[in-house]
């Protein structure tokens, strides 16, 4: 058992997991699945149709009979899209905890939080043993790469193996390897590209077989949805990551250029939004602005340093965005 699980310890590696950081992985599944189903409607249904209730949940598509919306197949893909995405997330949070706890980047960040009580960064804070975060990050992999060959035999399309192939170095040398690319400012890069093109798309792909514009402005949106919580993060930590040579982007812009960074990922995660609903869903316009409430509440916490209220603001940014991809699907 990893670490010793105990009752004692459970918590301790669930808070190690990062939770807040898990919708981000959640949301870009839920935007790639609602642009699949709503693709996979304008191929069934007569588009003269008043009403699109007539034509919801098709039996069976001549274009695409094993993951028509509505079916089994398609559920199940979707969630196995999910478990892929969470297991990435999951992987790659423990495996940074590795990365930066051996190199002393989180040394004073681990003592602070094991001083409050609630120790986030296991390596830095002493009380797990390297090893074994590294151990639970290869298993959180393994889960991922299980869900993903699932998610290649279920669809028949076995090139998104490649795909899944790919994400695992990537994850890795995020802050891992000889040159971790998170030290070098690039780690925005990684997160929209992975957790915002890549997790969409490859969602939409695998139920469906194809992308569209919908699917593209979405994973568009929500990835720098998840670039936007990551910002925060970065900002949070800018002066410790800057005195042990971690170079962010929030350390090469300063916190003043990070911030108004921030603020125009927020403001382009809402056009997306108001861009999804307005070729989808024109009624649906209106909910994009309870991203610009949340958008505000972020850049307002950012600006008097209050880091964990613009985290949990931050963090529900990405599934405001699915929710109102959701919202146009329906």
């Amino acid at each position: 058992m990893i670490g010793g699980m105990t009752r004692g310890t459970m918590g301790l590696w669930i808070r190690g997991m990062r939770p807040r950081t898990l919708p981000a992985s959640v949301a870009p599944v839920i935007v790639g699945a609602c642009c699949a189903w709503m693709l996979d409607l304008r191929d069934v249904c007569d588009a003269s149709r008043p009403l699109l209730e007539r034509c919801v949940a098709p039996a069976v598509s001549d274009q695409n009979p094993m993951t028509t919306a509505g079916t089994p197949r398609f559920w199940l893909i979707a969630i196995l899209c999910a478990v892929v995405a969470v297991g990435m997330q999951v992987a790659v949070n423990f495996a940074n905890d590795y990365s930066d706890g051996i190199r002393g980047t989180d040394d004073g960040r681990g003592a602070a939080e094991s001083a409050t009580g609630s120790p986030q960064r296991l390596v830095a804070s002493g009380l797990v043993p390297p090893r074994h975060v590294l151990a639970a990050a290869g298993i959180a992999a393994a889960v991922a790469c299980v869900a993903g060959v699932g998610v290649a035999a279920v669809s028949g399309r076995w090139w998104l193996i490649v795909v899944g192939a790919l994400c695992l170095p990537a994850g890795w040398c995020y802050t891992g390897g000889r040159h971790p690319y998170g030290y070098r400012g690039l780690g925005e890069v990684f997160v929209f590209v992975f957790f915002g093109l890549v997790a969409t798309l490859g969602t939409q792909a695998a139920l469906v077989g194809r992308i569209d514009a919908a699917g593209m402005i979405g994973a568009v949106g929500v990835g720098l949805e998840s670039v936007t919580l990551l910002m925060v993060n970065n900002l949070r930590d800018l002066d410790a990551d800057r005195e042990h040579g971690k170079r962010t982007l929030a350390v090469r812009l300063g916190e003043c250029g990070a911030r108004r960074a921030l603020a125009v990922c927020t403001l382009a995660g809402a056009v997306c939004a108001y861009a999804t609903a307005a070729l989808t869903r024109p009624a649906a316009v209106s909910s994009c602005y309870v991203m610009l409430v949340f958008a505000t509440c972020v850049w307002g916490h950012v600006r008097y340093h209050d880091w964990r209220r613009a985290l949990t603001f931050a963090g529900f940014q990405p599934l405001l965005f699915a929710a109102v991809t959701l919202v146009c699907a329906w």
